[in-house]
This record gives structure tokens, sequence and C-alpha cells, in this order.
């Protein structure tokens, strides 16, 4: 009897099995054929939307994206407003986008005339430099991840009180959010030094939008942010909030040069320390509105050479620093720059750079006026 009724079930699970294997190979012929007929359409009039986008459709539900891909970026060759189309371009590239991990490592050596911004008794120094970025995606699933990781030091020879470091993080999903543009919800922190000793940590989060227009990078980013400083800073902790746009703008006057348009804005609500019993004896440098923007032009004269030039302009009101007169605070810095970049001089991913930077600080406080003259040379690698 149990030997009957086990032979039973295995022939029931047989069967099931050829059943279910025929009803999948049957499905995968129709589908099979129903891709096999919309490219025939397609070959019939290779400027056909409608059988184009068919095609695709069916290509990307039989698990064939390059075949999809290949189809909506025919499509958009004879229909380049096709928001399907190019939404489903988007998306495959992104799909069928590698892991990537892009280290940019940045040194040099530079001078500064008055690195403190004094308006008397100027101390110059020369300083040391090193910046690193390391800018990692990778898909996770259906959606990509992208990790931003950043470094800094700065050492100077005669102004050791300038010494600074920082080490910082943040991470978030990249979100495609038009066909031209992603969106990417980021959150992270920092640690930072200055001369030696801890400086301030944070907390980080905001939204950057990023993507591509009229052939240039375009990006805008807006972020949040909460700082906590060391015993021996005279900030304490608060919260600042800034944005910045990226606004690029190619072949101006040749086919080899762009325009870029950077304006800022930044709010910063980071409270003081008390000095004395006064309520007044609280130094609140913190606590300010800014306001600006830059404006560059760069140039690829030779394949070997890209010269720039610009100049970056920025208000800050102080809500609790104050002149002689009883005014708040007000400056105006003003920053003219200029940079030659040798682009591969040092090997196919490797450039060397010369910046020369001009700070210019017009204030309603006249001990706070100070000009810096700030002199760079830099190698800048990527791998």
């Amino acid at each position: 009897m149990k030997r009957f009724l086990l032979s039973a079930a295995l022939a029931v699970i047989a069967t099931t099995s050829g059943v279910d294997g025929s009803t999948a190979r049957a499905s995968d012929d129709v589908a099979q054929a129903s891709l096999s007929a919309a490219y025939q359409r397609v070959l019939a009039d290779p400027t056909d939307t409608a059988a184009n986008m068919e095609y695709g459709r069916l290509a990307e539900a039989a698990g064939q994206p390059r075949k999809a891909l290949a189809t909506y970026e025919r499509v958009l060759l004879y229909d380049p407003d096709n928001e399907e189309a190019m939404a489903a371009m988007v998306r495959i590239r992104r799909l069928l986008q590698p892991d990537r991990t892009l280290i940019t490592f940045e040194t040099g050596f530079g001078y500064e005339s008055n690195p403190l911004q004094r308006n008397t008794d100027l101390e110059s120094s020369l300083k040391a430099y090193a910046n690193a970025v390391i800018d990692d995606e990778r898909r996770f699933g259906d959606t990509r991840w992208r990790t931003l990781m950043t470094g800094n030091v700065e050492y100077f020879t005669d102004v050791s009180d300038l010494d600074y470091g920082y080490i910082g993080a943040v991470t978030g999903p990249v979100l495609d959010v038009s066909p031209r543009f992603t969106a990417n919800p980021f959150a992270g922190g920092g640690v930072s030094l200055l001369d030696n000793s801890y400086y301030y940590s944070e907390a980080i989060a905001g939204m950057q939008f990023e993507g591509y227009l009229q052939g240039a990078y375009q990006l805008m980013r807006v972020r949040t942010g909460y700082r906590s400083f060391g015993d021996q800073s005279v900030s304490s902790d608060g919260f600042y909030a800034d944005a910045i746009a990226r606004w690029s703008v190619p072949t101006v006057v040749t086919d080899d040069d762009v325009l870029v348009l950077t304006p800022h804005v930044r709010w910063s609500n980071i409270d003081g320390i008390d000095i004395g019993p006064d309520p007044d004896d609280i130094i609140k440098p913190g606590r300010y509105f800014a306001w600006g923007g830059r404006v560059d032009y760069y140039w690829k004269v030779e394949d070997w050479l890209t010269l720039g030039a610009g100049v970056d302009v920025t208000q800050t009101l102080y809500r609790d620093l104050y002149t002689p007169d009883g005014d708040k605070r007000d400056d105006v810095l003003v920053e003219p720059i200029a940079s030659a970049v040798f682009n591969r001089a040092l090997g196919m991913q490797t450039d060397l750079a010369f910046d020369y930077r001009f700070q210019w600080n017009d204030s309603n406080d006249a001990d706070r006026d100070f000009e810096n003259h700030i002199v760079t040379a830099r190698i800048v690698t990527r791998f």
C-alpha cells in the first residue's frame, strides 16, 4: 500500500512539473513570437515610433535591456521630444551602469599675504595642503546608491593657529526625477581639527539635483547641518543651512569654452561663548546671513592648457556683531580669481594647476577691512 501511494505521489509531481514546464515554455514561446513580430514591424519602417516603442517595451519585459536601449535611442533620433522613450533610456542606462569609484586627490603649496585677515599687523605665511574626494556609486537592488567621502588638511608654516583638518562623508540614493535630472537625498557628518585640537563635529542632511542641459553639467544643492564646537572655540553649537547652484553655459565664444554661474546663500545660527558678566559680553560670530555669487569663464586654449578667470562676491550680514558706531556689522568680500591648468602634464590622469586669488573685504567696521593675496600651485590626480 505504501509503495502504491509513493508511486502515485511521484506520478502527480511529475505530471504537475510537466504541466508547469510546458506552460512556462509556451509563455516564453508566445513572448518570443510577439517580440519577433514587433521586430519585423520595426524592420518594415525603422522610423515608425509606435512600432519601435512596442518593440522596446517587449524587449524590456523579456529581460533584454540592451535591445530595448538601442530601440529607445533610435526613437529619439526621429522623435526627440518623446518623453516615454527619454525616460526609458535614462532608466535602462542607469540599470546597465556599472558600479564605480572615482578618487580625486589634490596636493600643493601656496602663499598667503594675510591669512589671519587682519587690518593691521599683517603676517604672511607659506602653506601646504591636501584634499581627497572618494565618489562611490553602486547599485543595491533596483536603486543606485552614492557615497561621497571628503578629507582635507592645511598646514601654515608661520601661523599655526590656522592649521586645519576635516574628514566627513554623506550617503544616499540616486533617484530619477526627470529624463535629464536626478535627485540625491543624502545624510552624513564630519569632524574637524584646528591648531591640532578638536574644533567641531557636525551632522548633515540635504538634497542634490544634477543632470545635463544644453550639453553641460548643471547642479543645485540644499543642505542643513548642526555643528557642535570644542571648548577652545569662540563658538559653541547651532544649526546652519546653505544652498548652491551651478549653471554651465558651453560654447559662449568658442567651441572650447564654458561660462559657469554659481549663486550661493548661507544662514548660520551658531551660538557663541560668554566672555563676561554683562549680557552683551557674548561673542556670536556664527550668527549671520550671507549671500552672493561667482562667475567663472574657462577656455581650453589647447588640448594641454585650460585658462580660467572669475570673481566671487559675498555679502555677510552679522546679527550679533556691531561696529563702534553701534550698527550691525556688514561685510562685502570680493575675490577675483585666475587659473591655468596644464591638462595631463604629469600623466593621463594628472593635471598641474596654478591659481591666484585676491581677497578684498570692505566692512562698515573699518577695523575689519583687509586684503589678502593667495597664490597656489597644485597637482590634481584622478584614479
